[in-house]
């Protein structure tokens, strides 16, 4: 080993001082990456790398503490142990990722010519920088062979160690994933591409037997439409849910296809899950039918409310009509009645005439009142000479009586009572005429 001189001390803080010179590091470290093609690969984050510059430096910083400043090539490679063990594990770490060898030294060269480029950026001598950079180069031979010897000696037992690592994982894996298929209470159904049934778990197998199962085309253990995958997918896509009775018409069952491949890009199989809604089934049918009977219920009602507003029209129309006969039946006897006889009234000298007159309206008005009754004004129709004639009938005086004080002859009297008799409905019957005046109450 060579003694340190002052020239060689100056390189060595050049070297240990590159950790300060970390941003121009990185920018280096990145253009070098991207001209040899590596950098579009990498995931590396930045203090990554920044660890990676750490563990490369840390070696020289030890051997220049232990006095061995200047260790050459065959030390390096006889004593990994003492100083290349954590840029060896970080290499095995990259290479059991499925990093290839030429690809993790192509990267490891640009390390290099990157730290090269930071040397020759710092402030120092021309010595300096030739000392400095012919130890980063010693260190990363070093570690070159190094990581060749690892991965041709130790690496082919460690990744058969992590291979069966990795089957012993993967069959506890594949065990929990069957194990969790089997509690489920859901019918589980694994297709393959071609629709074909690869797995069912426990509740598919104790409602179906495996041998009907397993190989079967899935829509002919689900009695579903297609003829295949693509057929089944168009009737029933990814993610859709339907429901049907495959196996008992009694047992509603809801069904959704998955897509595997959602998950995995490596596989085309889809997952066939059949849920147990019998009960909900039940429930919605006794509610859809208690819902249609309260509707059937409401649409009667409004029939028949329809129908009594009908009649309700029809009524409140009627009582119209009949208001408006009313109306005119009462204008009516006012007018061809009650009027006339008070005109009478009003232009008759006789007393006893009038008082009939009176009479008569008093009568017509009781008629218009509500509950009234009687028989038809007949008097009214009587001439002048006619009533006076009448009122001495009713007064008990005879026919002879009656012409020697109205003047006028008996048979004129005769004619007087015929019209009398007649215009009061009594013409051909026996009721005599003056008891008939007596109940009209034509004089007081």
């Amino acid at each position: 080993m060579r003694n340190r001189s002052g020239e060689q001390r100056h390189h060595w803080d050049m070297l240990l001082a590159m950790e300060q010179e970390e941003d121009y590091f990185l920018e280096r470290w990145s253009v070098r990456m991207e001209q040899a093609g590596y950098l579009e690969h990498t995931t590396a984050k930045r203090a990554d790398c920044l660890l990676a510059l750490a563990d490369f430096l840390a070696p020289m910083r030890m051997h220049r503490d232990m006095g061995l400043p200047n260790p050459d090539f065959p030390w390096l490679i006889r004593h990994e142990g003492e100083w290349g063990r954590p840029q060896i594990e970080s290499a095995r770490r990259h290479r059991m990722r499925g990093i290839t060898a030429d690809m993790y030294l192509g990267c490891f060269k640009t390390f290099i010519h990157s730290l090269v480029d930071v040397l020759e950026k710092m402030e120092g001598s021309f010595e300096s920088k030739v000392q400095a950079r012919r130890h980063v180069k010693l260190y990363g031979d070093a570690l070159e062979v190094l990581f060749v010897r690892d991965w041709t000696r130790i690496l082919p037992d460690l990744a058969a160690q992590k291979l069966d690592e990795a089957n012993r994982l993967l069959t506890l894996e594949k065990c929990r994933y069957e194990n969790i298929l089997d509690s489920s209470s859901e019918l589980i159904l694994v297709v393959d591409g071609n629709g074909r049934v690869i797995q069912a778990n426990r509740a598919v197998l104790a409602v179906l037997d495996r041998a009907d199962v397993i190989g079967a085309p899935v829509w002919d253990v689900l009695a579903v439409e297609g003829q295949s995958m693509e057929d089944m997918l168009k009737y029933y896509p990814v993610g859709m849910s339907c429901e049907l009775s495959p196996f008992d018409e009694a047992v509603v069952y809801r069904m959704q296809i998955n897509s595997i491949g959602s998950v995995s890009m490596a596989s085309d199989e889809y997952m066939v899950m059949l849920t147990n809604i019998t009960a909900q089934a039940v429930q919605r049918e006794t509610l859809e039918r208690v819902v249609s009977e309260r509707t059937e219920a409401l649409r009667r009602e409004k029939e028949q409310l329809e129908e009594m507003n009908i009649t309700l029209r029809n009524v409140l129309q009627s009582i119209d009509r009949e208001r408006e006969q009313l109306l005119g039946e009462v204008s009516a006897k006012v007018n061809n009645l009650v009027l006339p006889a008070l005109e009478r009234i009003e232009n008759e000298e006789d007393g006893a005439i009038r008082k009939g007159y009176l009479t008569v309206a008093k009568d017509q008005l009781a008629r218009l009142a509500p509950g009234s009754g009687g028989s038809d004004p007949l008097l009214l129709k009587l001439t002048h000479m006619e009533t006076r004639v009448a009122q001495f009938i009713q007064a008990g005086h005879p026919s002879k009586e009656i012409a020697e004080s109205l003047n006028i002859s008996v048979e004129t009297v005769q004619t007087h009572r015929k019209n009398i008799r007649r215009k009061l409905g009594l013409h051909g019957k026996s009721v005599g005429l003056y008891a008939h005046l007596k109940t009209l109450g034509l004089t007081a």
